[in-house]
């Protein structure tokens, strides 16, 4: 047996399916939705309809059949809340024969299908009527074969199908529900259902539409301690294909949405749904696609961008490119200066540079880079940031700790501006102290910044974080053990007493496969 993969254009959730919803190339997709109220089960049903439809080029047949939804809401839906699909073609209604079907097609694509949006009718809410004469799930799948008979039917969504089997015993709703799955896997058409999630103290488990079904994705709203209600997505049955475990976080965003990636609950690629797999997963993901082979670090040091970081290190040796380092920094040191001047550094080379600030703001700054002659490389002739130079300040913002990582992970590989995209060589981030404070969802920011750097890794990008600890002799010293485990090189940035009073002074933890002063270096900060 071979199997096909059909994408869902939703990329974090082809991504968590490792490229799309795979099956047996002879057969179809049978794909379950359940979830509770507002989870956003109709929405990324009837995206994954109309991204199918609009990627049809063989004058295919695509139905939608809603319970609760009526033709003209969900087209004015797609009208104003998913202006992306505008961006394809232009989109018209035909002319209306009967009240609760509406036709689109795009007279623009040649060759391109039809989306039928048509209403049902619950059968608990219905007059008692003769067989075939309202529109159930047998008369669903009679539609379905007189379609066949005109074009080939790609795709048949039924939204809240239960509502449509609510006069059936369990065992009858499943063997119409199975019966449903074996005449559209016959005629080789992806289905999907959309379900309302079972009340937890039914103990009729699993439930007739879980049975019937080869894919099951659940749809729900996890409460976080901050009393924020996240929109999560998990996956519990995959019967075709390997997927990344976990709960996984979704955001549905409006119209008009058409920045580049940046950090935040409504920085959105474009409308629509938006997932966000968990930081385990992203990093499963980057280890796979690497196939486990890990990018080799740099044979030669490179310019950390002040001669005195670079003077610490002997026999010409010293941090590469793709090495981590990390600097802890002490309350009143300059270490976002430092962090900028290692930017500068790989702007003199020629590489493009990322910094990422939870302590400054983008005008901030550029006035530091406009005051400093060294920081030059990082703004053009007209006073602003130069194009290699990108700068990202990070407001608080309740989001998923898996949409921090994966908005940081595509502003390192360019974005999704138009055009080619233009990787980062080197990023810097200032600073990791606790981000929790900044991101309430956060919460086991040690992870997700150990995480962070190998995902970096993978991308051949060399990172320079910076923390902040204590300032000796305020109590208790700092543990450095965490970091010396997680990055390739650790320095140290504080104050020590000197002849001509307290001096910044820097010292060097640990550098992996280098050799190093050991004692504490003094450092001035304007150097050239």
């Amino acid at each position: 047996m071979s199997f096909a993969t059909l994408k869902t254009g939703i990329d974090g959730l082809d991504g968590i399916l490792a490229g799309g919803i795979r099956y047996p190339d002879d057969a179809a997709v049978f794909l379950c939705l359940a979830g509770g109220p507002g989870t956003g089960k109709t929405l990324l049903a009837l995206e994954m309809v109309v991204r199918a439809w609009l990627d049809d080029r063989d004058g295919g047949t695509f139905l939608y059949y809603s319970v609760e939804h009526s033709p003209d809401s969900i087209h004015k839906k797609l009208e104003f809340d998913f202006d992306w699909f505008r961006a394809h073609s232009r989109v018209e209604a035909l002319p209306r024969e009967v009240p609760n079907k509406l036709v689109l097609h795009t007279p623009e694509v040649a060759n391109g299908g039809q989306l039928m949006l048509t209403q049902a009718r619950p059968a608990a809410l219905q007059q008692k009527s003769a067989r075939g004469t309202t529109v159930d799930i047998e008369w669903i799948l009679a539609e379905i074969e007189n379609h066949r008979l005109a074009a080939p039917v790609r795709m048949v969504v039924i939204d809240n199908v239960g509502l449509l089997l609510t006069d059936l015993e369990y065992f009858e709703k499943r063997a119409a529900l199975l019966e449903t799955r074996r005449r559209l896997l016959e005629n080789r058409i992806h289905g999907i259902f959309v379900m309302e999630e079972a009340h937890p103290r039914d103990l009729r488990l699993p439930s007739a539409e879980e049975f019937s079904t080869d894919l099951m994705v659940h749809l729900s709203f996890r409460e976080e301690a901050t009393d924020f209600k996240a929109r999560a997505l998990e996956i519990s049955k995959a019967r075709h294909q390997y997927y990344y475990r976990g709960v996984h976080h979704f955001s549905i965003a409006g119209r008009g949405i058409t920045r580049d990636v940046y950090l935040g609950a409504r920085n959105e690629r474009g409308p629509g749904i938006h997932l966000y797999p968990s930081v385990a997963a992203q990093l499963s993901m980057a280890r796979d696609q690497a196939q486990f082979t890990v990018p080799p670090r740099g044979d030669t040091a490179i310019d950390l961008g002040h001669p005195d970081l670079n003077a610490a290190f002997l026999r010409d040796t010293g941090p590469a490119e793709r090495s981590s380092t990390i600097l802890l920094a002490e309350p009143g040191t300059r270490a976002t200066f430092l962090a900028l001047r290692f930017l500068a550094a790989g702007l003199q080379k020629g590489e493009r540079v990322l910094f990422v600030s939870t302590r400054e703001d983008r005008d901030a700054i550029r006035r530091i880079c406009q005051r400093e002659p060294v920081l030059a490389p990082c703004l053009g002739p007209d006073g602003k940031f130069a194009p290699d130079f990108r700068v990202v300040y990070l407001h608080p913002e309740f989001i998923a700790p898996g949409k921090f990582t994966w908005d940081l992970i595509r502003l390192c590989q360019g974005g999704h501006a138009d055009g080619e995209p233009h990787p980062v060589a080197r990023m810097a981030f200032d600073n990791i102290f606790r981000l929790q404070d900044r991101f309430p969802l956060i919460t086991d920011q040690r992870f997700l910044i150990a995480a962070l750097v190998d995902m970096l890794r993978y991308l051949g990008i060399t990172p320079f974080l910076v923390d902040m600890v204590p300032p000796a002799g305020s109590g208790p010293g700092f543990d450095p053990s965490s970091y010396l485990v997680g990055f390739d090189n650790v320095l140290h940035l504080f104050f020590a007493q000197g002849d001509d009073g307290q001096r910044p002074h820097f010292r060097v933890l640990k550098s992996v496969g280098n050799d190093f002063v050991q004692e504490p270096i003094a450092i001035t900060w304007r150097k050239a």
